[in-house]
């Protein structure tokens, strides 16, 4: 590698476009209305190869119920496909009952809707 130059031209790196305000309402309707598409599948219970109930989330996400340790698991994880297969990923977090039961509450009495809608503006 040369010596560098100080009459070398520094690096400055490419400035990012901001997204318009329009295109960004136009993902959250098409969002909203994948949402509803997925709602039809939403409350169906699944059994995976050890015979846990799970729910599909998404694609590639999952809400599986599971027996630990005697301990009651809710856990949200991400999968991969390999050889075949659908497998857990390291993506994800599995919540005891008690962990469960107060993000249910949250949900159930609309608090956590309130703030993503304030969010989202």
């Amino acid at each position: 590698m040369p010596p560098s130059d100080s009459s070398e031209e520094e690096f400055k790196p490419k400035t990012k476009k901001a997204k318009t305000t329009s295109s960004k309402k136009k993902k959250v309707e098409e969002s909203s209305e994948d949402e509803e598409e997925d709602d039809n599948d939403a409350g169906e219970v699944k059994r995976n190869d050890s015979g846990e109930p799970y729910f599909e989330l998404a694609s590639k996400k999952r809400c599986t119920v599971r027996k630990w340790k005697k301990a009651v698991l809710v856990d949200i994880r991400e999968f991969y496909e390999k050889d075949g297969k659908q497998l857990p990923g390291k993506k994800g977090i599995s919540l005891n009952l008690e962990q469960y039961k107060a993000l249910r509450a949250v949900v159930m009495d609309g608090s956590l809707d309130e703030q993503i809608k304030e969010l989202e503006g």
